[in-house]
């Protein structure tokens, strides 16, 4: 069968012919306003051309002579920022060695080549803490390229935001995982970079908000390390928070959606807690009041393959799915929910169910991450229950 090109029927025409013509005026090498991913570039005589003929779909610009390769923004498998491979003091900018185009404020630069941007001689200011949520800066004096780190979400110290751009970041390690067999974490030291939290302009969270975040490539979703702190736009993800609990399922589901997250899934709780200990509890059997690296009662740290803490035998955690029960105590029915804001219809003998997974503090055996407690309803509140959010990738 044959194939015709989407073309126009002359040069500078609009419609659609069967022969090959040129575009527009013919070449594109006047006024143009060029944004991918967010970077707008209004140039007249830059000289655009399409590289490759016409067939193909790169389009090139020299900046101060080097030729970057615009089509790259629009490839959504190629990072900018990724994992320093045998290194976790590090990460590296343009991994597969692109000559991307980066616009800072007025300032326009190539990345030739990759780079690497190392948490000990890199950071603006101060030294690299545990727990903590670090960006990488891509920095300008007006001709030079430079990049830093930085615990400041806005600019880096000595910059101001007309010559530093935001283009990625990371978590570190809370506390050392020691060794684990067949754990991909084993043997990291506190302050690591966490592999999986590293995200860059093209690899992040839909929230807006990476902070305290790692990836599942098996679910493909953004998990919080963390269990929730705060509630409604104060929830978070974060190190030595204070654990939210004794809230409801609905509550829960409103403070992940403050901030552009919801509850996990089956599924996606099983994947995620992947790694995490098995079948024991927190050392103490008691609650931690806080989130950090805890330890279980074999003395093995509680932190999954991708760097989530604290996901078996800590807290139950509310997860979205709906269940039901068997009930002989109801009547067919609406029941009153907590709050005007509706009711809940149950048929007769038969309760509604909102799951909880992982187990708490004193399951012990129970606990792991297939548990899973199918015997409480939406509105029901336990000091032993809290929550962890999760965001699809942007």
């Amino acid at each position: 069968m044959a194939t015709r090109s989407v073309v126009p029927r002359a040069d500078n025409e609009g419609g659609i012919g069967t022969a090959l013509k040129n575009w527009a005026l013919g070449w594109i090498n006047v006024l143009i306003v060029v944004t991918i991913n967010g970077l707008t570039l209004t140039a007249a005589a830059v000289g655009f051309t399409i590289s490759g003929g016409s067939s193909s779909t790169s389009l090139s610009v020299p900046v101060s002579g080097v030729v970057g390769d615009w089509s790259w923004w629009g490839l959504k498998n190629l990072r900018l920022v990724d994992v320093k491979a045998g290194d976790a003091t590090r990460v590296v900018i343009n991994p597969d060695g692109y000559n991307i185009p980066l616009l800072i404020d007025e300032h326009w630069h190539i990345m030739p080549a990759a780079t690497d941007v190392d948490l000990d001689t890199d950071m603006d200011t101060g030294a690299k803490a545990a727990g903590t949520d670090y960006y990488v800066y891509a920095c300008t004096d007006g001709a030079t390229l430079s990049f830093k780190i930085s615990a400041n979400s806005t600019v880096p110290t000595g910059f101001d935001a007309a010559h530093s751009r935001k283009i990625g970041g990371f978590h570190t390690l809370c506390v050392a995982v020691g060794a684990i067999g067949g754990h991909t974490l084993t043997n990291y030291a506190q302050t690591d970079v966490l592999p999986q939290s590293v995200w860059d302009l093209k690899h992040r969270a839909r929230c807006g908000n990476n902070a305290g975040m790692v990836y599942d490539t098996k679910s493909c979703i953004w998990v919080d390390i963390y269990l929730a702190s705060g509630t409604g736009a104060a929830t978070a993800s974060v190190n030595g928070g204070a654990i939210s609990d004794t809230r409801d399922w609905n509550d829960f589901v409103d403070d992940g959606g403050a901030v552009g997250k919801r509850l996990m899934t089956d599924p996606e709780f099983q994947l995620a807690a992947t790694g995490s200990n098995e079948e024991t509890n927190i050392a103490g059997s008691a609650d931690p009041g806080t989130t950090a690296g805890h330890t279980d009662t074999a003395g093995r740290r509680m932190i999954s393959n991708i760097g989530c803490e604290d996901m078996c035998g800590v807290l139950n955690q509310w997860l979205q799915d709906q269940s039901a029960m068997y009930d002989d105590n109801v009547a067919a029915g609406w029941y009153d929910l907590p709050g005007p804001k509706g009711k809940l219809y149950r048929p007769v003998d038969t309760n509604d169910v909102k799951l909880f997974a992982g187990g708490y503090w004193n399951d012990a055996a129970n606990a792991g991450s297939r548990c899973r407690y199918a015997g409480s309803c939406r509105w029901h509140t336990r000091t032993n229950v809290g929550a962890r959010f999760v965001s699809e990738p942007r």
